[in-house]
């Protein structure tokens, strides 16, 4: 029964849909009437956001933590373990003065390279996923160091929120994202029973193709893991709060060679924050909701499916298979002030990026809804945002 559900949840997963748009006919509704009080809900500039300032809270030793791994291996003198595939001197059984020596200057020359560059590297790893979400323009590190240059501070973790605030007021900044670098783990892990254990048949074949693909499964996670725990906070620059603080707990696998370098732990370390901003997408991409509107409609010739052209593309950060909420509005008058006001009102309707009609500057996608009449809602001049992503 696992092993089907496996199956069922893989084949289950949602693709972006194709439209052949010369098999669709235009929609002939007007367009909206949007009140003049609403029309400010349409100016959605991208934000401008700045990733800086991460610190680096760490304990990180990767000398003993290679080197006891690298012995306990040459002890056990088979398991697999660090000694696998290792050039002669890497395993523990020769593991001699003179090669303990040089490997323990390189390793804490390694050690202090990766120190070094931690919390550069989160923050590199943070802005990647800002970009690759879209919805907002980032400063790279080479603009954030000329504003600090220019305001007579260094990017060494000593400026304090307050100063970060203020100079993100003079260049315009909406969000500031900080935090640090708690915890980097490096460990050997080793599947080796688990595998020998699911090697054998059952008999069941459901229980058999399942152990074989947890065994499969567990060959990929063998070797060097690298595990991350950081802490990121988003800073409205307007009004200097703290709209978001989340701890960020990942995971990367860096394989089995026997003693990672510089470049090994620092895309490794990369990797893992990436992995666990991912589980954070969406909470992060409410604070980036990318806004466009309807531009045009065409129905299918039964009239049952609709493809929306919206205003946005790839060039914002529009992704094949991306979900919009879309919006009409109405203007409202408070019965006791006689103030004018903007109701909005999010349709019932999902729009589905299409993988085929994806444009920089505009896309197409399909329309869908639990009932068939709630597409006839749709209209040209509608308001579009994309869905927090999953």
């Amino acid at each position: 029964m696992t092993a089907l559900f496996m199956v069922l949840f893989i084949s289950g997963c949602v693709s972006a849909p194709k439209i052949d748009l010369t098999a669709f006919v235009p929609d002939r509704e007007p367009k909206i009437r949007i009140p003049l009080i609403c029309k400010s809900k349409y100016d959605t500039p991208l934000p401008l956001v700045a990733v800086t300032n991460f610190t680096n809270n760490t304990t990180f030793d990767y000398a003993n933590v290679v080197q006891s791994q690298v012995q306990g291996s040459g002890q056990r003198t088979a398991v697999g373990g660090a000694a696998v595939g290792a050039t002669q001197g890497a395993a523990g059984v020769v593991w001699g003065s003179r090669e303990r020596s040089s490997f323990q200057a390189n390793s804490q020359s390694v050690s202090r390279q990766v120190n070094a560059k931690l919390s550069e590297s989160i923050e590199d790893g943070v802005m990647d996923e800002i970009v690759n979400m879209g919805g907002a323009k980032v400063y790279t590190r080479k603009e954030m160091d000329k504003i600090f240059s220019e305001q007579k501070f260094q990017q060494s973790g000593l400026v304090d929120e307050a100063t970060m605030i203020r100079l993100g007021k003079l260049k315009g900044v909406k969000y500031i994202i900080t935090g640090s670098v708690n915890n980097v783990d490096l460990k050997w892990v080793t599947h080796e029973s688990a595998r020998q254990g699911l090697g054998k048949g059952t008999g069941n074949v459901a229980l058999d193709l399942l152990g074989l693909a947890v065994a499969s499964s567990l060959e990929t996670q063998e070797g060097w893991n690298i595990g991350t725990e950081a802490t990121i906070r988003i800073l409205d620059v307007e009004s200097g709060e703290v709209v978001l603080s989340k701890k960020l707990a990942g995971s990367h696998i860096i394989g089995k060679i026997p003693y990672p370098n510089y470049d090994v732990l620092i895309g490794g370390i990369k990797r893992a924050t990436s992995n666990s901003l991912k589980k954070s997408r969406p909470e992060l991409s409410k604070y980036f909701p990318l806004k466009g509107y309807i531009t045009m409609i065409k129905n299918s010739p039964d009239g049952k499916e609709k493809a929306v052209r919206i205003s946005v593309g790839e060039k914002v950060g529009i992704k094949p298979g991306n979900e919009l909420f879309a919006y009409t509005f109405e203007e409202l008058e408070d019965p006791m002030s006689g103030k004018k006001e903007c109701d909005v009102q999010r349709l019932p309707v999902s729009l589905v990026v299409s993988s085929d009609q994806l444009q920089p500057n505009v896309a197409w996608a399909m329309a869908e809804a639990q009932r068939p009449e709630q597409l006839r809602l749709i209209r040209v001049g509608q308001l579009v945002e994309r869905k927090p992503l999953q």
